[in-house]
């Protein structure tokens, strides 16, 4: 099954980049051509690890543009339609602000994903503020979307202290057929550590001349496979 998966959340700093990297490794993993189309041409924290990478695709589109949002949309849907056909999975990293592009062309999206042969997935990245909860129930792409997943990002606090966990919006996201997954927190030595190895971070532990003690390799090896195990939840729900 198609999908195009759009890593949301609209602020910054709540682990788009992160997660949309581990969907591509995933993905790439399981021998699926992959389309990474990086939505901030001044922050690519995407595409360098997958620019040389086999069956991956990288494409930059400027989606930082509220005051052109829906030239960004048509920009971004005719790149793919002209230069990704046969691209079996999509995963769209989202700039910071993206919803005044986005949502506001939520109506247009979605039927442009489904004419191309896809399903919309959007992967909401919720984190330590309430902000990005309400922000969730607000999303017109998320409504609009055949499947649509927070990801609870728990870098720095764990799933019960998330905010998510407590709030009226999570009982209905759920009610709604969203479905819920973890991204696993990794220590802030190791991510420091990989955040400038331009490779995906399953390569990463692979190499043993990069740099990373054996501690630290097992560490990130341990953390990948465990956002694999979340990620395969999706898998496992779309196919039920």
């Amino acid at each position: 099954m198609k999908k195009m998966i759009f890593v949301h959340g609209d602020k910054g700093g709540v682990g788009k980049s992160t997660f949309a990297s581990l969907l591509a490794d995933y993905y790439l993993h399981q021998d699926k051509p992959v389309a990474i189309i990086e939505g901030d041409k001044m922050v690519r924290d995407v595409a360098p690890r997958f620019e040389n990478v086999e069956k991956a695709t990288v494409v930059e589109i400027d989606l930082a543009r509220p005051d052109m949002s829906e030239d960004a949309v048509v920009a971004l849907f005719s790149a793919m339609e002209n230069h990704l056909t046969e691209t079996e999975i999509a995963i769209i990293n989202t700039p910071a602000a993206s919803s005044a592009t986005l949502d506001r062309q939520a109506d247009i999206i979605a039927p442009t994903v489904k004419e191309m042969g896809y399903d919309l997935v959007v992967c909401w990245m919720v984190d330590v503020g309430v902000d990005s909860v309400i922000m969730a129930d607000k999303s017109a792409l998320c409504k609009m979307a055949d499947q649509k997943v927070a990801v609870q990002n728990t870098r720095l606090k764990s799933v019960e202290a998330l905010p998510w966990h407590r709030h009226a919006v999570r009982e209905k996201w759920l009610s709604e057929g969203g479905m819920e997954i973890v991204l696993p927190g990794l220590t802030e030595r190791v991510i420091s550590r990989v955040r400038d190895i331009p490779a995906p971070f399953s390569q990463i532990v692979l190499d043993r001349e990069n740099g990373l003690t054996i501690v630290e390799r097992q560490s990130l090896k341990r953390w990948v496979e465990s956002a694999w195990a979340e990620i395969a939840k999706m898998e496992d729900t779309t196919n039920e």
